[in-house]
């Protein structure tokens, strides 16, 4: 086998910067043709004297009438360099019908599919695959006209990654007609796909018709758009950095919750970046975010609270008033309120005596006992309050709070709305629906977790106070 030629030392030079990444088995899109096999030599040629184990895949596409040939001809190519060989048949004229998509973009899916498993029966997660720098001239071209940005004109990179498989092409610095060449000097014979030839798919038609045009205004056109790549490449690293830097900034102690204040002074176009690297480690699983959630989710950061998205995924995005809030409770984003009609009696208790009982239509319990008070107001526990000895507890009910409930908060003159109330201890939106009162006969006792109303309280002059205690049974059991 043949190393002594410009293919071969650009080759390595590249796999080189990556030799971590090798593992025990090296996995290999295979399709028999010109790159492919010369990546397969090149690899072999590589790892010599290195404990590697080469297993080249092969998906034939049942798309043209020649690809069980194709499969066989390149199971004999692999038999020939003593390659392990894997194959797999999928219809993907049937899978594009079925899924109403493109059968390049069919073919793209059923192959990365069919590498992420081979990858985990072979325990690895990378595979190599041959793309030359021809395919990322057309991959640069092709996005261009798509309207991609930055990412996409930048074209594919020498190694990659998504949640389950890393790629890694060494030959996106090799011509094509270098692979064919180092076919030649080794004595491979390569398959020629027929299908490529054909100006049915896109790809077919920027590598047949838009690419010899641009050679005729440069020679050098391939080269070119190659370097623009690198160059996009480069910049991409440093925005890459700028965003990741303000990413960290804005992670707080509470999960999935951001701050708004850093987002809100940078120009909406940053934002927009670092919406999507929260979105993208997080959340790409759920599904991907189009630039019209994009747009909307980051003009959101520069408003004012209680405005909510729903996102991909049953994910909703909550946007309070110093923070936002991924939330995954889609499933879950209607409120189940209590409603509670009846009043519930809870026996008076006795000196130090505890006294419990079940609330109607709730998950909770509720106990009062009778003890001196407390030194220190108010309790640490948002789910206890002291209240005076007179309030009456013949007559109680707990329920979810209501835009029309008022109140008289501890500490205030006047009685006010006590959704008013909430919305002045910055409770976002979400959380108001969700709020419980304790009431009697009388008006509402207790804000559960926030304040206890002024009529309700334990006075200076009082020796002994009502220990009301609520317990969610749910969470208890």
């Amino acid at each position: 086998m043949n190393a002594n030629s410009n293919f071969f030392n650009i080759f390595s030079k590249n796999l080189e910067k990556y030799i971590y990444e090798i593992d025990r088995n090296v996995l290999v899109g295979f399709s028999g043709g010109p790159d492919s096999t010369a990546l397969l030599l090149g690899l072999k040629f590589f790892l010599k004297n290195k404990s590697k184990k080469i297993i080249a895949l092969h998906l034939n596409h049942l798309i043209e009438k020649n690809s069980d040939f194709y499969e066989e001809e390149s199971r004999k190519i692999c038999e020939n360099l003593s390659v392990d060989f894997f194959s797999r048949k999928i219809d993907i004229p049937k899978l594009a019908k079925k899924e109403k998509i493109s059968i390049e973009l069919a073919g793209r899916n059923a192959r990365y599919n069919f590498f992420q498993s081979m990858a985990k029966k072979y325990h690895t997660d990378i595979v190599f695959l041959g793309h030359t720098m021809d395919d990322q001239a057309e991959t640069v071209i092709h996005n261009s006209i798509r309207g991609s940005g930055l990412a996409g004109i930048s074209g594919m990179k020498i190694l990659s990654k998504n949640r389950f498989l890393k790629v890694l092409r060494p030959m996106l610095d090799i011509r094509k007609f270098q692979c064919m060449k180092y076919c030649e000097i080794n004595n491979v014979k390569p398959l020629i796909d027929l299908s490529n030839q054909k100006k049915i798919y896109t790809r077919n038609k920027i590598r047949l018709g838009v690419i010899p045009e641009l050679n005729k205004i440069s020679k050098r056109s391939i080269e070119n758009i190659a370097k623009l790549s690198k160059n996009l490449s480069s910049e991409i690293k440093i925005l890459d950095w700028i965003i990741d830097k303000y990413y960290k900034k804005i992670i707080t102690d509470k999960k999935n919750t951001y701050r708004k204040d850093i987002l809100s002074k940078l120009p909406i176009e940053l934002t927009a970046k670092v919406m999507m690297k929260i979105w993208s480690i997080n959340y790409s699983h759920k599904g991907s975010l189009d630039k019209k959630h994009i747009l909307k989710i980051s003009s959101l950061v520069y408003e004012n609270s209680g405005k909510k998205v729903y996102l991909p995924g049953k994910i909703i995005l909550y946007f309070d008033k110093d923070t936002f809030v991924f939330s995954g409770d889609g499933n879950n984003s209607k409120i189940k309120k209590i409603i509670t009609k009846k009043y519930t009696k809870l026996n008076y208790p006795k000196l130090e005596e505890t006294n419990s009982i079940s609330l109607p239509n709730t998950q909770y319990s509720l106990s009062a006992k009778l003890e001196k008070c407390p030194s220190i107001f108010p309790p640490s526990n948002k789910l206890v309050v002291y209240i005076s000895t007179n309030i009456s507890l013949d007559s109680i009910k707990l329920r979810t709070i209501t835009k029309k409930d008022v109140f008289k908060p501890l500490g205030m003159k006047e009685e006010i709305n006590a959704y008013n109330f909430l919305k002045g201890q910055n409770i976002p939106n979400r959380h108001r629906e969700k709020t419980m009162v304790l009431e009697n006969e009388k008006g509402i006792i207790w804000v559960v977790g926030l304040r206890v109303a002024e009529w309700a309280k334990v006075k200076n002059i009082d020796s002994h106070a009502i220990k009301l205690n609520l317990t969610n049974l749910k969470e208890s059991n």
